[in-house]
Formats: C-alpha cells, sequence, structure tokens
C-alpha cells in the first residue's frame, strides 16, 4: 500500500512551485531561442526539446506557437513594470527626481540583449506576422510611453511643467529620445551606450536638451533696492 501511494503521488500533477518553475522553463527558452532563430524558424517541438520537456506540456499551456511567443511579449513587458515603476509615494515625494531614474532603469531594460534580440524578430518578421506586432506594441511600447506619461503628469501636478505641454505627446517624445532612440541605434548594430557611465552621459544630456524647453524657469527673487 505505502509503494502504491507513493507512485501515485509522483505520477500526478506537479505542484504549484514545481509548475511555476516549469513555466519560467518553457518562457525563457522560448524566449531565447525566438531571439536567435525568429519566430518562423521557432518550432515548438525545438523549444520542447531544449527546456527538455514534452511538448504535450507547453501545448496545455499554450494552445499554439503564436500564443507562446504572445506570453513572451506580455511577460517582458510586464517585467520593465515590475522592475521600473515605482510607488506612488515615491512619485508624491520628489516626482521630477523619480522621473529621471525611472527613464534611466527603463534604458538599461530596453537594450537588454534579450529586448533587442526580440525586437529584431519583431522587425524582420513583421510583415509576415502584423499581429504578433501589434502585440507587442501594446505590451510593451504603449506601456512605456504610458508610465512616461504617469510620471510626467505628476511633475505636472507640481507645477513644474510649462502650461502649454501637451502631455500625451510630450510623453511619447520623451520616451522616444530617452528610450527609442538609443534602442534602435542598437539594433542598427552601432556598439553604443554598453556601459552604465556611457548611458549616464547620454541621458543627463538627453534629459538636458529636453527639459529646458518644457520646465518652468525658476521663479526668480525680488530684488532688495538699497536705501541711502
Amino acid at each position: 500500500m505505502p509503494d502504491r501511494d507513493k507512485r501515485k503521488k509522483v505520477s500526478g500533477r506537479p505542484d504549484s512551485r514545481v509548475s511555476e518553475e516549469l513555466d519560467l522553463l518553457i518562457l525563457k527558452t522560448a524566449s531565447r531561442l525566438f531571439g536567435e532563430q525568429g519566430y518562423a524558424a521557432t518550432s515548438v517541438e525545438q523549444i520542447a526539446a531544449v527546456a527538455q520537456v514534452g511538448k504535450q506540456t507547453i501545448y496545455r499551456r499554450h494552445p499554439s506557437k503564436e500564443s507562446l511567443f504572445k506570453t513572451v511579449i506580455s511577460e517582458l513587458g510586464q517585467s520593465f513594470l515590475v522592475a521600473a515603476a515605482p510607488l506612488d509615494s515615491v512619485v508624491s515625494s520628489d516626482p521630477l527626481l523619480t522621473l529621471r531614474k525611472t527613464m534611466r532603469m527603463l534604458l538599461d531594460l530596453v537594450l537588454s540583449p534579450e529586448t533587442l534580440s526580440l525586437s529584431r524578430t519583431f522587425i524582420a518578421e513583421g510583415w509576415r506576422f502584423p499581429d504578433l506586432v501589434n502585440h507587442a506594441g501594446a505590451h510593451i511600447f504603449d506601456p512605456l510611453e504610458d508610465l512616461t506619461c504617469r510620471l510626467l503628469t505628476a511633475v505636472s501636478d507640481a507645477g513644474l511643467l510649462k502650461e502649454s505641454c501637451d502631455l500625451k505627446e510630450t510623453s511619447r517624445l520623451f520616451s522616444g529620445l530617452c528610450l527609442g532612440l538609443p534602442h534602435q541605434q542598437m539594433l542598427f548594430g552601432r556598439d553604443i551606450l554598453t556601459t552604465a557611465r556611457e548611458r549616464d552621459d547620454y541621458l543627463d544630456h538627453a534629459w538636458a536638451a529636453f527639459m529646458t524647453g518644457i520646465l518652468r524657469p525658476p521663479a526668480s527673487k525680488p530684488t532688495r533696492v538699497r536705501t541711502a
């Protein structure tokens, strides 16, 4: 009886911790292969072989290769927000400093090897699979712009921005300068911003150039007139 119970326990479904580890293994393996080989050249069979899991194990979680790829993209976008999105209390205490620190963290994330390799997949195969590109936009790029807009709105609410700023458009331009341009340059194969110092310097210059146009000038103190 004890042996039979033991065999029954081992052959059953994995517990929640093991299942979570298996989910993570499948997604990490899929992300690496999609990035290295592209979407069309990567099969569920390959992912299963590299991850050393059964093909049906993957299909129970992701009914198709497209579904698996979309999950990889969604998880990547969510990881950005988990890593970089600040707490409301931090934003309210110093919104301008919080915006700057958040953009610096996001710069590292968008220039990571995983992000760059998956972006190359979008560019190379987007014309064949436009739905996947749209999914990437909705789950990676749009949330980053929304996060930037939320932080820039907090800066505006603190009375630090010029009244003429369109927050949505300003956020799009600002994130494009701080994140999109470096990301694009590295996708083109340019060996730039490879060190923390280079990224700090780039963000310093981008910040200074952009903020000059949108921040209110500091209020001047009234000049005291000396009397004889």
